[in-house]
């Protein structure tokens, strides 16, 4: 990661004095807020994140709401972007047939990534990967059949 990307990341994160509970159900004292990204800050993170994507790994992004709809457009790159709604109903492009990278913003466990593969392969979608900006996972969410990709990788602090 190189300088530029580590200053947006610091920009977006939020340090709490002492441990809180945040959306996930998890404790930590540092948090993420992505929502404050701006949308060329959002496809750095992208690229980033997926660079190394060629362009027929995928056919489009289920984007995560609320912030995760952000980062799917962004790691999109022109290609179609679904939304994967706070109801769990997908909406925007049909993902029957097609490879399909979840996104989301951060990932802590990845319950709400693996949730919405489900319901992208429920719907008939290939599920190839998933994208966040942060990972939090501590390597614990992904595969080498699923990976996760990421612009940035720590622990639950």
């Amino acid at each position: 990661m190189d300088d530029t990307t580590k200053t947006i990341v610091e920009r977006v994160t939020v340090r709490y004095p002492k441990p809180q509970k945040i959306s996930s159900g998890d404790v930590c004292t540092v948090f993420y807020d992505c929502i404050r990204l701006s949308p060329a800050e959002l496809a750095r993170l992208a690229a980033e994140a997926t660079g190394d994507l060629v362009e027929e790994a995928f056919d489009m992004t289920v984007g995560i709401a609320y912030t995760g709809i952000l980062f799917a457009a962004a790691v999109a790159g022109g290609k179609q972007v679904a939304i994967l709604t706070t109801q769990k109903d997908l909406t925007g492009p049909a993902v029957l047939g097609r490879k399909v990278v979840v996104v989301d913003d951060v990932v802590h466990s990845g319950g709400r990534m693996g949730e919405a593969a489900d319901i992208v392969a429920k719907a008939g979608g290939i599920v190839v990967g998933f994208a966040a900006i942060i990972d939090r996972s501590d390597g614990q969410f992904g595969s080498a059949a699923k990976p996760l990709w990421s612009a940035y990788q720590t622990n639950m602090e």
